[in-house]
């Protein structure tokens, strides 16, 4: 149920710019951005799910970054079981390794994978059924548990056209996420270009968090109990991946955020 935005510009300076909000159970442990997996790649840092020991988002100054988002599709797994989900970020990013280059089916539960590099982004997903790529063109594009850009997806109908009508960010953020939104609030404005998206953000938390329509989100679904959890704010360049990380004290709320 997580939400990326992201604007691809592949003659940038930084070619991609993202915005990526966490849902997750509130019971599950996790650790923000830090160089978690040293004997893969000590370059690489992301959020990691202390219970499964992956990422759900994974970066280098080498290689870019990948976040990864659940989809619900039923999946056949393995003998009735399936892999974490977390591989998919390290994968892509420590080992240029996406899903299904090898022919084989994945052996995960259904997923979009978010790929960034400096040569632009790509959603790679996985339904059960098939594994496709859809390459993201120049503009801003909004990825949540199903196609990239689909309307009838409740957060991508009632938000996407907002995120494309303001100015979007084309560097690095300056500021952890909570202080970017307290900066769009203030009498300073926009200074790293990054207002208007958060200013979005922040409307968009008028909402309830169990509204269909709500980028923050607290809710119960059958598949259990999920609330967005953290927000990164991102940008990637040819040589540098910057990363700016919040963790929400109070999930699905963004007036209790803080940074970590």
């Amino acid at each position: 149920m997580c939400t990326v935005v992201v604007r691809v510009d592949p003659g940038a300076a930084w070619p991609v710019t993202m915005l990526a909000l966490r849902d997750e159970s509130p019971d599950r442990p996790w650790d923000p951005p830090a160089a978690w997996w040293p004997e893969r790649d000590p370059g690489v840092r992301g959020v990691r799910d202390q219970q499964a020991g992956g990422a759900w988002l994974a970066a280098s100054d080498r290689a870019g970054l990948a976040v990864v988002l659940n989809r619900w599709e039923a999946t056949p797994g393995v003998d009735g079981t399936w892999t974490t989900r977390g591989t998919l970020p390290l994968d892509a990013v420590v080992d240029d390794r996406v899903p299904g280059t090898d022919g084989a089916p994945p052996t995960s539960r259904a997923f979009n994978l978010v790929r960034a590099t400096a040569d632009g982004a790509e959603v790679v997903t996985w339904d059960g059924t098939e594994v496709r790529t859809t390459p993201l063109e120049p503009g801003v594009h909004m990825v949540t548990h199903g196609e990239p850009d689909d309307p009838a997806a409740a957060r991508i109908g009632r938000w996407l056209d907002a995120f494309r009508a303001v100015p979007a960010p084309a560097g690095p953020p300056a500021a952890d996420p909570d202080d970017e939104l307290r900066a769009a609030a203030g009498p300073a404005g926009d200074d790293d270009g990054w207002g208007p998206w958060f200013t979005v953000l922040a409307e968009s938390a008028a909402l309830a968090p169990d509204d269909r329509d709500a980028i923050l989100r607290d809710t119960v679904e059958p598949e259990g109990h999920f609330a967005t959890l953290s927000i990164v704010a991102a940008a990637v360049g040819p040589d540098r991946t910057v990363l700016r990380h919040t963790r929400l004290a109070e999930p699905g709320q963004l007036r209790s955020a803080r940074g970590d």
